[in-house]
């Protein structure tokens, strides 16, 4: 109320892991609306459709989803026992509910290609998402492909870039830092100049006018 909060983004990678938990939530939040929505993230595989009417009652407005990669291949090795079948059910299911969906995906990944990131590319843009975030990958201390990471590739193991907005590994199958770079930065501009998403875009920018009117009340 003091600060005259509309929209919270809940950076939680297991927020509705713990089904009951996230049930109450919902529930507590339809009985007593904040006047808020919010953003979360859900995993492939842990959605059905009460969750999700509960979630959008509750006000959640959009869900991220770890997608990482749209190559078969890189996908069951960084991410087993999910499939890109599985994930485009997962966007649809979500989408039916009248939820948008926000796909995370990860490049430079341990095995990539120049062709593998084009496979993404193209299923991202099949998805019809609502939004898309492209990671830099990067391997930290700890992480279950640390041990062997120099098998796959050459990092550049400067702590100040470690952070997923640089990157700091090259796959073998990646000619030079420059290229991959050169590839990210194809990749996001043809998801925002996508004529699917342009629509999406200028239908938003209506449906929440009200924002615009904030922003230009206080500039």
């Amino acid at each position: 109320r003091r600060f005259g909060v509309r929209h919270i983004n809940i950076y939680d990678d297991l927020f509705t892991a713990n089904r009951p938990r996230i049930m109450e939530l919902c529930e507590r939040l339809i009985r007593n609306p904040l006047g808020i929505q919010f953003n979360c993230a859900i995993r492939a595989g842990q959605t059905d459709d009460d969750l999700l009417k509960s979630l959008k009652r509750a006000g959640c407005l959009m869900l991220s989803l770890g997608i990482e990669t749209g190559e078969a291949d890189l996908l069951e090795f960084h991410k087993p026992g999910v499939t890109s079948d599985d994930i485009r059910r997962t966007v649809r299911q979500i989408q039916s509910n009248g939820l948008r969906v926000k796909g995370l995906f990860m490049m430079g990944l341990p095995g990539e290609t120049e062709a593998s990131i084009q496979k993404t590319s193209d299923y991202v843009l099949s998805l019809d998402l609502d939004d898309m975030n492209m990671s830099k990958f990067t391997p930290f201390h700890g992480a279950p492909i640390w041990p062997r990471i120099s098998d796959y590739g050459r990092l550049e193991e400067d702590w100040k870039k470690m952070n997923c907005i640089n990157f700091v590994f090259l796959p073998k199958g990646i000619a030079s830092f420059e290229r991959l770079e050169q590839l990210y930065n194809r990749h996001v501009k043809g998801f925002y100049t996508s004529p699917q998403w342009r629509r999406k875009f200028m239908k938003r920018l209506w449906q929440h006018r009200m924002s615009l009117m904030y922003l230009a009340a206080h500039l």
